[in-house]
Protein backbone atom coordinates (compact mmCIF):
# COMPACT_ATOMS: atom_id res chain seq x y z
CA UNK A 1 0.00 0.00 0.00
CA UNK A 2 1.01 3.75 -0.80
CA UNK A 3 2.49 6.35 1.73
CA UNK A 4 -0.11 9.00 1.72
CA UNK A 5 2.73 11.11 0.83
CA UNK A 6 3.06 8.48 -2.37
CA UNK A 7 -0.87 9.17 -3.51
CA UNK A 8 -1.41 10.86 -6.44
CA UNK A 9 -4.37 13.38 -4.99
CA UNK A 10 -4.04 16.45 -7.47
CA UNK A 11 -6.04 16.39 -10.91
CA UNK A 12 -5.16 18.68 -13.56
CA UNK A 13 -7.26 18.68 -16.73
CA UNK A 14 -4.48 18.59 -20.23
CA UNK A 15 -5.26 19.60 -23.30
CA UNK A 16 -3.40 17.56 -26.34
CA UNK A 17 -3.99 16.67 -29.56
CA UNK A 18 -6.22 13.98 -30.70
CA UNK A 19 -3.36 12.35 -32.08
CA UNK A 20 -1.05 12.26 -28.99
CA UNK A 21 -4.04 11.64 -26.71
CA UNK A 22 -4.42 7.96 -29.25
CA UNK A 23 -0.78 7.39 -28.85
CA UNK A 24 -0.97 7.41 -25.06
CA UNK A 25 -4.27 5.30 -25.12
CA UNK A 26 -2.45 2.82 -27.12
CA UNK A 27 0.65 3.07 -25.47
CA UNK A 28 -1.54 2.24 -22.36
CA UNK A 29 -3.26 -0.85 -23.74
CA UNK A 30 -0.41 -2.14 -24.98
CA UNK A 31 1.18 -2.08 -21.64
CA UNK A 32 -1.93 -2.78 -19.82
CA UNK A 33 -2.14 0.03 -17.68
CA UNK A 34 -4.08 3.06 -17.39
CA UNK A 35 -3.40 6.08 -19.49
CA UNK A 36 -2.93 8.20 -16.02
CA UNK A 37 0.28 5.90 -15.70
CA UNK A 38 2.07 7.20 -19.04
CA UNK A 39 1.46 10.88 -18.95
CA UNK A 40 2.75 10.71 -15.19
CA UNK A 41 5.99 8.75 -16.95
CA UNK A 42 6.56 10.72 -19.63
CA UNK A 43 6.05 13.81 -17.39
CA UNK A 44 8.96 12.70 -15.09
CA UNK A 45 11.26 10.79 -17.91
CA UNK A 46 10.76 14.41 -20.53
CA UNK A 47 12.67 13.66 -23.96
CA UNK A 48 14.64 10.58 -22.07
CA UNK A 49 14.11 6.88 -23.78
CA UNK A 50 15.41 5.58 -20.26
CA UNK A 51 11.93 5.29 -18.55
CA UNK A 52 11.53 2.34 -16.02
CA UNK A 53 9.51 0.12 -18.87
CA UNK A 54 12.41 0.95 -21.30
CA UNK A 55 14.97 -0.25 -18.58
CA UNK A 56 13.02 -3.36 -17.53
CA UNK A 57 12.69 -4.31 -21.26
CA UNK A 58 16.93 -3.66 -21.51
CA UNK A 59 17.17 -6.09 -18.35
CA UNK A 60 14.71 -9.12 -19.57
CA UNK A 61 16.91 -9.14 -22.93
CA UNK A 62 19.77 -8.76 -21.26
CA UNK A 63 19.15 -11.61 -18.60
CA UNK A 64 17.78 -13.75 -21.89
CA UNK A 65 20.77 -13.23 -23.46
CA UNK A 66 23.22 -14.12 -20.72
CA UNK A 67 21.20 -17.56 -19.79
CA UNK A 68 21.16 -18.62 -23.82
CA UNK A 69 25.04 -17.58 -24.04
CA UNK A 70 25.78 -19.81 -20.94
CA UNK A 71 25.34 -22.86 -22.87
CA UNK A 72 28.38 -22.10 -25.10
CA UNK A 73 30.26 -20.18 -23.10
CA UNK A 74 30.08 -19.54 -18.94
CA UNK A 75 32.99 -17.12 -19.51
CA UNK A 76 31.38 -15.01 -21.88
CA UNK A 77 27.88 -14.99 -20.41
CA UNK A 78 29.57 -13.62 -16.95
CA UNK A 79 31.58 -10.77 -18.71
CA UNK A 80 27.68 -9.96 -20.69
CA UNK A 81 26.29 -10.09 -17.33
CA UNK A 82 28.65 -7.73 -15.63
CA UNK A 83 28.92 -5.59 -18.50
CA UNK A 84 24.63 -5.15 -18.16
CA UNK A 85 24.94 -4.57 -14.80
CA UNK A 86 27.59 -1.44 -15.30
CA UNK A 87 24.17 0.03 -17.27
CA UNK A 88 23.07 0.16 -13.97
CA UNK A 89 25.79 1.64 -11.98
CA UNK A 90 25.73 5.39 -12.18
Amino acid sequence: MRKPEEKKTVRKTVLMTEALSNEIEEEAKDRGIKPNAVMNERLKHPGSDNKPSFMAAVQDFTNEAVKKLEKYSEQEAKELEKAGNKLWTY
